[in-house]
């Protein structure tokens, strides 16, 4: 049996939306909806709504925002009195075809080997284009396969692969931690699928996509109205976390190289989202300069990056 893990915070629509998605699905399994701390009417809409669905649903709630990774490690812990043989990670903002559980379950039951596998990805407002489709670790990132491409123009045959995306990962119970954990919490917001890579490839784990299983996903749904600032603090963070996750990863004259081709990537990228060429090469010295010592990045970076957008002010 997989238990389905779907982290919401304050998106009942698209979480709606989602569990009636797999309402409709065929396979063995249940659903663990873990609200992360919603702030709005969610937790009773979605409790009300799954209470008259035929599979099984549990709607936890977590009581803060604990992000994605931890979020979703918390509500593996509680999945695990099910003991389930395997777990999947969808994103709330997600539907699903009926058969993309069943899909994957066969290919796991054929080739118990590959222990990490996701589905095919395509975008909800254009259903034959491709979001996701796995891709392959490469020198201090990684590389995505038929990004944006036509799925119907593709094989549908599975697809080896060394990264699978977050929204919708499956893996076998026996790959989670001691503690019950699957992702680190270190990162609020982004780049815990590509550790997760990193780590099971140190291991020689395999991965693969089952691109007869299919998702859509709503990209983008929530941030038509979001501020410039916001959108810098997506580039800020999402390159602090992956330059903390390559100096784990990689040895130090490594991660030296790393930085130096991130530096030039990141300029480019603060000037597009409206720094002057000045402003933006002092953003990207503090952020190469905590790439050196940060741990991870909290809620409160989250906040101060994101949400506010206060980090900017005093730069």
């Amino acid at each position: 049996m997989t238990a389905i893990i779907i982290i919401n915070w304050n998106g009942a629509d698209d979480t709606i939306a989602c569990l009636e998605s797999l309402d409709r699905a065929a396979g063995d399994f249940m659903v663990v909806v873990a609200d992360n701390g919603s702030t709005d009417n969610s937790l009773e809409r979605i409790t009300d709504f799954s209470s008259g669905l035929s599979i099984k649903v549990d709607v936890v709630p977590l009581g803060n925002n604990w992000g994605f990774a931890d979020g979703n490690n918390r509500a593996i812990q509680y999945a695990a009195k099910y003991k389930p043989d395997s777990y999947m990670l969808l994103n709330n903002d997600t539907e699903v075809e009926p058969d993309f559980l069943v899909r994957i379950q066969e290919y796991r039951s054929m080739h118990p080997q590959v222990k990490i596998l996701g589905p095919m990805i395509r975008y909800w407002y254009d259903r034959d284009r491709i979001w996701s489709c796995g891709g392959k670790l490469i020198f201090g990132s990684r590389k995505p396969y038929f990004k944006n491409e036509k799925a119907s123009s593709l094989e549908d045959s599975p697809l080896a692969v060394s990264f699978i995306s977050g929204c919708g990962l499956f893996v076998d119970s026996s790959l989670l931690n001691s503690d019950g954990r699957l992702l680190t919490d270190r990162f609020f917001f982004g780049e815990e699928d590509y550790e997760f890579a990193l780590r099971m490839f140190r291991k020689g784990e395999k991965m693969a996509i089952v691109r007869k299983s299919t998702v859509y996903h709503k990209v983008g749904a929530a941030t038509n109205s979001v501020s410039e600032k916001a959108t810098m603090g997506r580039h800020y963070i999402y390159y602090l976390s992956r330059l903390i996750v390559a100096r784990e990863y990689y040895n130090h004259l490594q991660f030296l190289l790393i930085r130096l081709l991130s530096y030039r990537r990141c300029v480019k990228y603060f000037i597009a989202d409206g720094l002057s060429a000045g402003k933006a090469r002092n953003v990207v010295r503090r952020l190469m300069k905590e790439s050196k010592t940060r741990y991870g990045v909290s809620y409160d970076d989250f906040r101060s990056l994101i949400i506010d957008g206060s980090f900017f002010d005093t730069i």
